[in-house]
């Protein structure tokens, strides 16, 4: 009777705790925090308008970069009119008009042997110059455009001068045209970085630094250089982190000088962090270096690099 008396009062118990347990969690729970605890778990607000600034800033540069190259590979399209020497096509047509009835002698000369070409001049030959000039570039002399492919160096030497109808109509087998030929050949044979000074690689920093726009064909745009500086300072400089002072050392990875007298070693040791103990040599326990540059070791007994 008594066993079974203790073993009653042992499950009430643990029927009386579990309840209890329970409730204490639940206040714990759901009990208010000092302020001082709050401050310092709860942020004002889930958002760092800094951090965001930062990632802005840096998608600009990153899109920017990417479009200035593209801008300088995709180049802008040369006239129809001079792939097809138009204004020579134009030519034959006044020089055939001898035999229409504008011309022709075999009704009289009603309105001259030239009266076709200064038509054509005045209808044709002005208009498509004044075109070509507006849309496509100018260039000393007569006629219009700058070389082909927007000015590229692969397409240098390769254009077109408009002609005039009143100049003197030449032969009808005169007309001739491979400016398109010529063309073609030259867009397939451009390699990357034909310019060096615009179509290369570039950091940021030299975008930024750059005195002139990257996009110069066929004619350079206009500086952007406040926007490079403004979103370059925001992405890397005023962002809500501490910059990493990172180390490269690569001023003591070039070749030590030699000379008739051996060769030296200039740069540093640098620590590892580890203790050599030895013995039964001159110098039995120190710190372990690195040398990075080729052909240097550390020596312990100076505690400086010197050519092996």
């Amino acid at each position: 009777m008594i066993v079974e008396d203790r073993k009653m009062i042992g499950k009430l118990k643990k029927n009386i705790a579990r309840p209890v347990l329970f409730a204490m969690s639940l206040f714990l729970l759901h009990a208010p925090l000092n302020s001082a605890s709050a401050t310092n778990v709860i942020a004002d607000t889930p958002c760092d308008n800094l951090y965001y600034e930062s990632l802005s800033a840096r998608a600009w540069l990153e899109a920017q970069r990417e479009i200035t190259q593209n801008q300088n590979l995709i180049l802008k399209p040369d006239s129809v009119f001079e792939y097809t020497c138009f204004d020579r096509l134009a030519r034959e047509l006044s020089y055939h008009a001898n035999s229409m009835l504008s011309e022709t002698t075999a009704y009289g000369t009603p309105l001259g042997t030239s009266s076709m070409d200064n038509a054509l001049q005045q209808l044709v030959g002005d208009s498509l110059r004044e075109y070509i000039n507006g849309n496509f570039g100018s260039k000393t002399g007569v006629g219009g455009g700058y070389n082909m492919l927007a000015g590229h160096p692969a397409a240098t030497g390769i254009s077109h001068t408009i002609a005039n109808m009143t100049a003197g109509s030449p032969a009808a087998s005169n007309y001739s045209c491979d400016i398109m030929s010529r063309v073609w050949h030259a867009a397939k044979c451009i390699n990357f970085i034909s310019n060096a000074t615009t179509d290369g690689f570039f950091t940021f920093q030299e975008y930024a630094a750059s005195a002139v726009d990257k996009r110069h064909l066929p004619t350079v745009c206009s500086a952007i250089n406040t926007n490079w500086t403004t979103n370059l300072s925001v992405a890397l400089s005023t962002g809500p982190w501490t910059n990493d002072p990172v180390q490269t050392y690569l001023d003591q990875t070039v070749a030590p000088s030699c000379g008739s007298a051996g060769c030296s070693c200039s740069g540093s040791p640098i620590p590892t962090g580890v203790q050599v103990i030895r013995t039964g040599y001159d110098h039995n326990n120190y710190e372990e270096h690195v040398c990075l540059q080729p052909g240097c070791r550390f020596d312990p007994d100076t505690n400086d690099c010197r050519a092996q």
